[in-house]
């Protein structure tokens, strides 16, 4: 049986496009048969009822292709033949039973909105035939009627417009005049146009006055013939975001798989979205948990700080008892007043304010409450 050779992430694109079954069929296999490949390989594949989900535009989880474990390789093979008919594929059909490939119209009939906004401002800037500035070319341009490139990439544009929002996306312009697909609260940014390559002419005798002398050559971005569609917004690793014109097939070619691809971009970026969230979220409770334990610490210092203030007034308040008693020996009863004020006044005084500041002797059950009471915010700048 000739064998179809892939890489892992070429299978991995096919089988998020479109359903196991329809995939497995272009090779003339069964879907089971495509399962066991893909887990052989560990290339993940869409949950069941993924498809219908997605039909609904409900929400859809997509599993990002990973590298391989050791001893797997980036290679796939696939057995092909050619799929044999059944007798119920042979008979008539009562109805179409697969959905015909998108096609990009030959002519621009009832253009999408933004198509004919594109069109209606060309034509006013080559009536106006002022110079403007192109943003991807980096220089001023004279604004030229449509060509037949500048055509097909609007015929293109507006078939992925139309084809998108038939399935809820919104295709706008967003505040700073940039492209955007939104679709349940996710947006994508998004380019279609032509691939740049740098080329190389002479200087014009303007250019020349203003350049360098000996400038021989003027360097500038240059279209090519190739159109590429490009998701410019971040996506998962594993899901695809550019498509280009090749040798095997232009944009119109894949343009079913660019609308796949656009469908899928959506749950992506809502899994990357709720991943972040969560992350975010961690790390919220993190700090949350980080400043309650500095707060704890900070507090115990605080009550630990007053509790020796207390200590500390215990003890200045045993030796000023003791002061007390040796001026007692020192002051002989009769003594004259000093600054009008008996000595027995003032010695009574003194044992008064010693009891006060030794809250031990005095009180010794608002020591625990002092402590008690000390806050984050009793020692301030501490």
């Amino acid at each position: 049986m000739p064998q179809v050779s892939l890489t892992r992430a070429e299978l991995y694109e096919l089988v998020w496009a479109a359903p196991l079954k329809r995939v497995a069929a272009q090779f003339g296999i069964a879907g089971a048969r495509l399962a066991q490949i893909c887990d052989a390989h560990h290339v993940p594949r869409p949950d069941q009822g993924h498809w219908t989900r997605l039909e609904l535009g409900k929400a859809v989880r997509v599993h990002p292709l990973l590298a391989p474990p050791a001893g797997v390789s980036e290679t796939v093979s696939i057995p092909s033949k050619p799929p044999t008919a059944s007798k119920k594929e042979i008979a008539p059909p009562r109805a179409a039973a697969v959905a015909p490939k998108l096609q990009v119209a030959e002519r621009l009939v009832r253009p999408h909105p933004l198509v004919a906004e594109w069109i209606a401002t060309r034509e006013q800037q080559v009536r106006k035939k002022d110079k403007v500035y192109d943003t991807r070319l980096k220089r001023l341009v004279m604004p030229m009627p449509l060509t037949p490139a500048d055509r097909r990439r609007l015929r293109l544009a507006d078939a992925i417009f139309k084809a998108v929002e038939k399935q809820g996306v919104q295709v706008k312009k967003g505040d700073r005049r940039e492209l955007l697909m939104v679709r349940a609260g996710e947006q994508l940014t998004f380019q279609l146009r032509y691939r740049l390559k740098r080329g190389q002419r002479q200087p014009t005798a303007d250019e020349l006055r203003w350049r360098v002398a000996d400038a021989q050559w003027v360097y500038e971005l240059y279209e090519t013939d190739a159109l590429v569609f490009e998701i410019k917004t971040w996506l998962p690793r594993g899901t695809r975001s550019e498509w280009e014109d090749s040798k095997r097939a232009t944009l119109e070619q894949q343009l079913d798989d660019i609308v796949a691809g656009i469908m899928v971009a959506f749950p992506a970026l809502e899994q990357l979205r709720r991943e972040r969230e969560e992350e975010r979220r961690r790390s919220e409770i993190a700090a949350r948990e980080r400043r309650e334990r500095e707060n704890a610490q900070r507090l115990d210092a605080a009550r630990f700080r007053r509790l020796l203030e207390l200590a500390s007034a215990w003890r200045e308040a045993e030796l000023a008892r003791a002061f007390l008693a040796a001026l007692r020996e020192w002051v002989p009863p009769g003594s004259p007043p000093v600054a009008g004020i008996e000595t027995t006044d003032w010695l009574a005084w003194a044992e008064r304010k010693v009891d006060e500041h030794d809250r031990l002797g005095s009180d010794p059950g608002s020591i625990l409450e002092s402590i008690a009471e000390v806050t984050l915010w009793t020692y301030p700048g501490e």
